[in-house]
């Protein structure tokens, strides 16, 4: 509050006025209410012709006045601004209006306060001086109060609005059903258009350090689920390489990048193909660990599992198909493996690690040899093993295809928690 007038006289003057223009609020109200009018326009007319809003505008004028009588002891006008300031920015005022109307209230506050200190009080002019200069400081303080809450209502509102889009993203991602209008608004407000390419990425809860938020410019809207973080993305400004090319050094955890959806409603099914996608690498990472056949040695064409924690569904697509259909795939399993499965630990692990290796070699007895640190005699001789136990001959492609999709059910099922379950619409 600016400082008090400098003698008990002048204090009495200012006292006097102030009740002489308690008797004027009603005046004044509908002074300023015509001066906002010709300020804003025909818009001026519907937002301050109100009854509602004359009665806040002699409310306003009332704490002002207040709070000049008692040399600033009470303040009731800067708890009457925030009030202002909050309402304001909940009904979507613009700040630079509010702030208009108090700098016109002032202005006419002290236009009035001039006239009864002019009128009762001649010979005590100087009174004005410093009237004035407490008014335009009043009024400044008055305009900080209403600038801060009401920015503070903005960001208030703002988070709140935020939390609610993401919690019908979450819905999105979930696949539950939801109407157009509520599609619409949650990209209105986290950025994120009805229709464009989206991708999401599944991942670890316990990934240390956490993902990033963006990657080479596109922003990554992560989203909690128990055991597993779930990335948005929209692939606008970057393709499907350049973005599990630099997500993959920051993994360490399995994780998997779904296939891209066309629609901002279609991220449950998005969602369903990330899960498809980390289920994958959760196998092969378990297969790496584990002992498990995988392709781990530096012949070209074939893949490090180890490194390879971050899996693309498109480039895993005949895992992607067993994982999708576990009862499926849990039969394709017993009927062409069963019999393998059935041996003992260390005859098992040598056998599927062997066809392993010869499918990661491309068919080459001899590579897969070297892979395994044996001869090619013994590869062929536990291939021909294996094609006696599974019935399944390997230079027959049907029949390879089956015994294929069958030792990647085995990688599936082996993964704890590995099979993704279908949300009830399909997603």
């Amino acid at each position: 509050m600016p400082g008090p007038f400098q003698d008990e006289r002048q204090h009495i003057i200012v006292q006097s006025a102030v009740r002489a223009l308690h008797d004027r609020l009603p005046e004044m109200s509908d002074q300023l209410v015509l001066r906002l009018q010709e300020a804003e326009g025909p818009d001026g007319r519907r937002t301050f012709g109100s009854p509602a809003f004359r009665k806040s505008a002699r409310s306003g004028l009332r704490s002002v006045l207040e709070a000049i009588a008692t040399r600033g002891l009470k303040r009731p006008d800067i708890s009457f601004a925030q009030r202002i300031g909050r309402r304001s920015a909940e009904s979507g005022l613009p700040l630079e209006t509010v702030l208009r109307t108090y700098r016109l209230a002032g202005g006419l506050l002290w236009e009035h306060l001039a006239d009864v200190v002019t009128e009762r009080y001649p010979d005590d002019l100087a009174v004005l001086v410093t009237g004035a200069r407490r008014t335009l400081t009043m009024i400044e303080q008055l305009s900080d109060s209403i600038t801060e809450s009401y920015h503070q209502t903005w960001r208030d509102m703002r988070k709140a609005e935020v939390e609610t889009a993401l919690e019908a993203l979450d819905d999105l991602l979930d696949g539950h059903e939801d109407h157009t209008d509520r599609v619409r608004s949650v990209g209105g407000l986290l950025g994120l258009p009805e229709h464009g390419r989206y991708v999401v990425v599944a991942a670890s809860a316990r990934t240390e350090p956490a993902p990033p938020d963006e990657v080479a410019g596109t922003r990554l809207i992560w989203r909690s689920r128990p055991g597993t973080l779930l990335g948005v993305a929209l692939l606008d400004a970057i393709g499907m390489d350049r973005l599990a090319a630099d997500l993959r050094p920051l993994i360490r955890k399995p994780a998997g990048i779904g296939l891209p959806v066309d629609r901002l409603a279609d991220l449950g099914r998005a969602r369903w193909l990330a899960d498809l996608a980390r289920s994958v690498a959760a196998a092969e990472d378990c297969g790496a660990e584990g002992g498990e056949p995988v392709g781990t040695g530096p012949e070209p064409g074939t893949r490090p599992l180890r490194a390879n924690r971050l899996v693309r569904l498109d480039e895993h697509l005949p895992a992607a198909l067993v994982a999708a259909q576990p009862e499926l795939a849990r039969h394709l399993r017993d009927t062409v493996v069963g019999p393998l499965l059935d041996l003992d630990r260390g005859e098992r692990e040598s056998l599927m690690r062997t066809a392993a290796a010869w499918l990661d070699c491309h068919g080459s007895t001899a590579r897969a040899a070297q892979r395994l640190f044996c001869h090619r005699n013994t590869v062929l001789g536990r291939l021909r093993r294996i094609q006696r136990l599974t019935g399944r001959r390997l230079d027959h492609p049907r029949e390879a295809t089956e015994l294929v999709l069958a030792l990647e059910a085995v990688k599936i099922f082996q993964a704890p928690g590995a099979i993704p379950e279908r949300g009830t619409d399909g997603h």
